[in-house]
């Protein structure tokens, strides 16, 4: 399939750069209109509009909700590259009846905050040493998921063996927190954490050696996370003044991490806002689960992250500006609601890019109305087809059905819109950089995403 893909990782200046070649490119086929931003960020980063088409049934693609899934602004710009040119499929677009609208990025804060500290890195690498270095992170990512899968079982293991098993989500919990910020620990540093919890030393050290040894293959654990190390050097320089935006982002993103209660490295893998706050935990269902577990507990991420406080400001964020204040959704998704609303009756469909597991979420599941489903299986079936064709594996992305609990704005939005899916684009894990660790993986992502929408057009 012939569509244009870019391989680089976008900052500030590279996505400035993009847009103005996408809307200036004389070769365009169908016009491509900047609208007015749909809102500003705190910091007032303007939230950028693009539309394609001027037909009734409006089709709205937004991304970066996360600011460090920078995957899905890569392939929202990538999409309105492709489309104006009319390449492939899209040279039998129907502007007549469709409006594409473009918000590459919801959160800029959170997508430069982390593409700046990346591309501080990485902006002298040619491609294939690109490739190599998130190569790298993705495999440090897996392994960090390794190490936090194996000791959480040791320590389940042992809450079995000395009968407080009962207890063991609570003390894995505060085994976290106990050692968040060692980066080894050994078979002493066990055995006085489970004095808390007035364990039988002797007992505990019968077969503790034994235990770990079966769980890591050696007597020292190393709870030091690599994908975090590979940026242990960043610091705050990385973010330049080019304008009063970045300035107060700074000044920011320096609150944030005056306490050091998080490693600076986290600027290479930001989630939140420079509020600290999570864009998709900020509704007010999920505010209310949060501050229920608020009143028992400080709340640590969890997974590869879990050295990482997310009950007060930090790098992936907490669900309002202040856990302690009424809930207000954050300015960004203030915009994106109130331009949702505003496109009343035209609204067709929309999709929520964010970056990692290859997947379609979908609500309902089925809707007569709606016809959510027959939409959802088109669009997986033509990004099947396309990775058969290329890999000739049957490599599937899934459609997952709504959950029993509103708990992301995903969630949100699907309640309340019809044909609200939200996006899992790349098959390859390990956000930030993990889906550019294979060239392969990147080019598929790519185009098997553009290739579904006229799939479903």
């Amino acid at each position: 399939m012939n569509y244009d893909v870019f391989y680089e990782i976008l900052n500030y200046q590279k996505l400035e750069k993009r847009l103005y070649n996408i809307l200036n490119n004389k070769q365009n086929k169908f016009k491509v209109i900047k609208h007015n931003p749909i809102g500003y960020t705190s910091c007032n980063f303007p939230i950028e509009h693009f539309s394609i088409g001027y037909g009734s049934k409006h089709i709205i693609y937004f991304a970066g909700v996360h600011g460090n899934e920078i995957i899905g602004v890569d392939f929202i710009t990538t999409l309105m590259h492709n489309l104006a040119l009319g390449k492939e499929d899209f040279k039998d677009f129907k502007e007549d009846e469709y409006t594409i609208h473009f918000l590459p990025l919801i959160n800029p804060e959170g997508f430069y905050t982390t593409t700046y500290a990346i591309t501080s890195i990485t902006d002298s690498f040619n491609s294939e040493e690109l490739k190599d270095f998130c190569y790298k992170y993705f495999i440090a990512y897996k392994n960090d998921d390794i190490l936090i899968k194996n000791m959480n079982d040791l320590i389940k293991d042992i809450c079995k063996r000395v009968d407080v098993l009962d207890h063991s989500e609570d003390i894995i919990n505060n085994f976290w927190h106990y050692f968040r910020n060692y980066e080894v620990i050994n078979k002493n540093n066990i055995i006085n954490f489970f004095k808390l919890y007035e364990v039988d030393k002797e007992n505990l050290e019968s077969f503790l050696d034994e235990l770990i040894l079966q769980y890591f293959k050696s007597s020292l654990i190393i709870l030091s996370k690599e994908h975090q190390n590979i940026f242990k050097n960043i610091t705050l320089d990385v973010i330049p003044i080019i304008n009063d935006h970045h300035q107060l982002l700074k000044e920011k993103l320096l609150d944030i991490y005056k306490n050091k209660e998080f490693p600076l490295s986290t600027l290479a893998n930001f989630y939140a806002n420079s509020n600290g706050v999570n864009l998709n935990d900020n509704n007010p269902y999920y505010y209310e689960i949060f501050k229920n577990r608020l009143t028992k507990e400080e709340i640590y991420a969890k997974g590869r992250e879990n050295n990482i406080l997310i009950s007060i400001k930090s790098p992936i964020g907490m669900p309002n500006y202040d856990m302690h204040k009424p809930f207000i959704y954050e300015g960004e998704n203030i915009a994106l609601l109130d331009f949702l609303d505003s496109l009343k009756n035209n609204y067709y469909l929309s999709f929520n890019c964010h970056g990692t597991g290859g997947l379609l979420y979908t609500y309902p599941i089925y809707n007569e109305e709606f016809d959510n489903e027959t939409i959802a299986l088109k669009y997986v079936s033509k990004i099947n087809e396309v990775y058969k064709n290329i890999l000739n594996e049957n490599i599937t992305y899934n459609i997952m059905p709504k959950g029993k609990l509103i708990t992301g704005m995903g969630d949100v939005l699907r309640e309340k819109y019809p044909r609200a899916y939200l996006l899992e684009l790349s098959k390859m894990g390990g956000n930030p950089l993990g889906p550019y660790g294979d060239l392969t993986n990147y080019k598929l992502t790519m185009i098997a995403n553009m290739a579904s929408l006229m799939n479903i057009l």
